[in-house]
């Protein structure tokens, strides 16, 4: 690959793009676009000036950010549109209320809604929607709105990096280049703890640690089966829906205990007169509402039977890229389909047809009306096109970070100056990303190149430090600004989101310094051999 004299100077100059993100975004409080495109600015002058790069070099890494945009945006858009068709015709109320009655005690309805239901909304979407839907739900069944707004943060954070049909995962892996069989099982397997213990967040904002101590036996239960599930789903191949099913299941498991815990107060959930109606909701019923994601999931498990996968496994779409060296030395290997979308294994194609076999059976059923498809196709342009313009535009700058040679320097300088507990540190570096640009996919985008070289320098795991930066990022979320702001906003603390902030940042750091020491002890201790 080429070697560099790392020197204080140099470093900091690898550290510029971050350093104008950083600015920008928290400093000036650019909106991601403009951040973005001053960053991508930056790393091209940088790279030109300071590390032998060219024309050609930002062109070709430009463009491979290009293409690796479209593989994580073609899921973004897809998810987001099937969510808002969902959401035209009120299925996300039926779904949630119907879930809300599984149990009737105040602690477990908590757990239910702002852990589960939330999680699996984040697993099939993105954008703040699980804390836009689950919150309210929360005020419903009587939860103070601060409260309401905080359980939902810690309670979806677990969810994020399979969620949204898996983008934040599949952008990791993308920019690391770790084989999916590898880095899917250890990624799940090190969200087995925040699992749990954003479960325990919730059940601490909901009634303290009393609340805590009477969910143990939920929250383990429940936590154990999803991580199970979580990790089985990620070895199996589809990790698209390792927070979706499993978050479901979950809520099944909640109302399991709730019916066989005498210990467990039950009171009736004042869900009747809430305001999340949607135009068709009443005429809606559970397996309706839920069809899309039936169709989802089946369409996941049909796209793993050996039969479809020797017929359409191959049908593929991608981009060669060539082979490069900058003046300095650095070389930058040949791409071949690089960022490749399968017919099966990429989610967009899978959300797709699951929107077309909703399509016809609402038509049939009757459920449709005129201009669902045209709301939900606003709806989802109004949220994506900002996003999508700052992680095109990120992506483009990390491009030309790691082809320049720039993002394996800045790795050395860290591992340098941190030596053994880079392990630590590891996931908050997952969480400043997510903090910076509200998206766990930026996030990844951003610092997953930088961590995976960051851990070769210092000879350990790369796959376990990847999963840290992707499980850091995740649970982010709870003190993501944008998603911190829709929380305040649907709870009617407009003007209070600093209050909302204030109480989810302990939990948060509580949450990532667990990860950090776990990322420790597999690192150190339990799973040394592991590359």
């Amino acid at each position: 690959m080429g070697t560099m004299e790392l020197t204080l100077g140099r470093w900091l100059l690898t550290f510029l793009p971050i350093a104008v993100l950083l600015v920008t975004i928290v400093g000036l409080k650019w909106g991601a676009p403009k951040a973005g495109a001053a960053a991508w600015f930056v790393a091209l002058a940088v790279a030109i000036i300071g590390f032998g790069g060219d024309a050609f070099l930002v062109a070709l890494a430009s463009a491979k950010g290009l293409s690796l945009s479209i593989f994580v945006l073609s899921i973004i858009w897809s998810s987001v549109f099937l969510y808002n068709v969902a959401e035209q015709l009120g299925a996300p109320r039926v779904i949630g209320e119907t879930l809300a009655r599984l149990v009737a005690d105040p602690l477990l309805q908590a757990l239910v809604i702002a852990w589960c239901f939330s999680s699996f909304l984040q697993g099939i979407t993105g954008f703040g929607v699980p804390v836009a839907v689950a919150a309210p739900l929360l005020i419903i069944v009587g939860v103070p709105p601060v409260q309401a707004a905080v359980m939902t943060l810690i309670g979806h954070s677990w969810a994020v990096t399979f969620g949204s049909v898996g983008s934040s995962y599949y952008t990791l892996q993308l920019v690391t280049r770790l084989a999916p069989e590898q880095l899917a099982p250890w990624m799940a397997f090190s969200f087995a703890l925040p699992i749990i213990t954003c479960g325990f967040g919730v059940a601490h904002v909901q009634g303290g640690v009393p609340a805590m101590r009477r969910a143990a036996l939920p929250v383990l239960l429940a936590g154990s089966v999803m991580a199970v599930l979580m990790w089985l789903f990620a070895y199996l191949g589809a990790p698209q829906i390792a927070s979706t099913l499993p978050s479901l299941v979950g809520c099944l498991v909640l109302w399991l205990v709730g019916r066989s815990a005498p210990a467990v107060r039950r009171v009736e959930p004042p869900i009747a007169g809430g305001s999340m109606d949607g135009p068709l909701a009443g005429k809606l019923g559970f397996n309706a509402a839920f069809l899309p994601y039936y169709a989802l999931i089946g369409l996941t498990v049909a796209g793993q039977v050996p039969a479809v996968k020797a017929a359409l496994g191959n049908v593929a779409w991608g981009l060669d890229y060539p082979a490069y060296q900058t003046s300095l030395g650095y070389q930058v290997l040949a791409e071949n389909l690089y960022a490749k979308i399968s017919l099966l294994s990429h989610p967009a194609p899978i959300i797709v047809a699951a929107a077309l076999l909703s399509f016809a059976y609402y038509r049939l059923a009757g459920f449709w009306r005129p201009g669902v498809g045209r709301a939900a196709a606003r709806l989802t342009v109004k949220q994506c096109v900002p996003t999508s313009v700052g992680i095109a535009a990120t992506v483009m700058m990390a491009l030309i970070m790691n082809d320049a040679g720039m993002t394996t320097l800045l790795a050395h300088g860290i591992a340098n100056a941190t030596g053994p507990l880079f392990p630590l540190l590891s996931p908050f570096i997952g969480v400043l990303g997510c903090f910076m640009t509200g998206s766990n996919t930026t996030s990844n985008v951003m610092f997953g190149a930088l961590q995976y070289e960051t851990a070769r320098g210092l000879g350990v795991s790369t796959v376990l430090i990847s999963a840290a930066q992707s499980v850091g990022g995740s649970l982010g979320s709870i003190v993501a600004p944008a998603k911190v702001l829709i929380g305040a906003v649907v709870v009617g603390l407009t003007g209070r989101e600093g209050e909302v902030m204030g109480r989810a940042i302990p939990y948060c750091l509580v949450l990532v310094l667990l990860v950090g020491i776990q990322t420790w002890l597999f690192v150190y201790v339990l799973f040394r051999e592991l590359t």
